[in-house]
């Protein structure tokens, strides 16, 4: 083989410092973090908007028990003709 074919393979390696480097590795904890961080802030988006559309149905809820009880006590019992008169003049009212 010829001594130049691989002439890179004779080279002496670099010389070692005498000291230690003391250089910060950041990103071996750089991406876990943001990891964590981001799923943090999803994790909060996600709680605040069930907790508001829980709130926002709960509202709905109590609005259309409201105007059920109040069509319940305008129709009323309906056990006399002036029970039924009223119902029909609340109904009348609410569709006009």
């Amino acid at each position: 083989m010829s001594q130049y074919a691989l002439s890179g393979a004779n080279k002496p390696h670099a010389p070692q410092p005498a000291t230690p480097s003391f250089k910060p590795r950041y990103g071996r904890f750089y991406v876990p973090l943001v990891a964590a961080i981001g799923l943090g802030v999803v994790g909060y988006n996600y709680y605040n908007q069930a907790k508001s559309q829980r709130e926002t149905m709960i509202y709905e809820e109590e609005k259309r028990l409201a105007e059920y009880q109040q069509l319940m006590d305008a129709y009323g019992r309906k056990e006399s003709l002036e029970d039924m008169q009223q119902a029909f003049d609340a109904y009348r009212s609410r569709t006009h």
